[in-house]
């Protein structure tokens, strides 16, 4: 699977982008940072290779300021669609819910963005990727 076909990596390129401040990935970082983006699909269907109606949960995390988190996450919301202009394959990007939920455990100000990202897969090459291959 290409990073073309992966809606969570063109999410998280997208918002490397335009918050270099807060790293963005789909897996927790082992250390933690004072900030980060962590971005997952929670749910939505995908029609076999046309399209791809996704739920994607994008979530801000600042150790400091609950002010700072709730910047970065409504400029996300401000500008979410422009994933449509920027990747000819997304057809529509929404903000379904913005959420203000601390991370108690972690000590962190969190806010979580669902949003509703339908990426149409025509055009996209459907060869499945290679077997991964047993470790030595």
């Amino acid at each position: 699977m290409s990073k073309r076909d992966n809606l969570e990596a063109i999410v998280i390129s997208w918002l490397r982008d335009i918050v270099p401040g807060y790293p963005a990935s789909s897996d927790v970082p082992k250390t933690l940072p004072r900030r980060f983006i962590l971005v997952r699909r929670t749910g939505g269907n995908r029609v076999a290779m046309v399209g791809d109606n996704a739920e994607i949960l994008i979530e801000v995390y600042d150790k400091d300021s609950r002010s700072d988190c709730s910047e970065i996450a409504n400029f996300i919301a401000d500008h979410i669609e422009q994933l449509r202009e920027d990747h000819e394959n997304i057809t529509r990007a929404t903000v379904n819910s913005n959420i203000s939920l601390d991370d108690t455990q972690k000590a962190y100000h969190r806010y979580q963005l669902y949003c509703d990202i339908f990426h149409s897969r025509v055009g996209i090459d459907s060869t499945p990727p290679p077997a991964p291959q047993p470790s030595a």
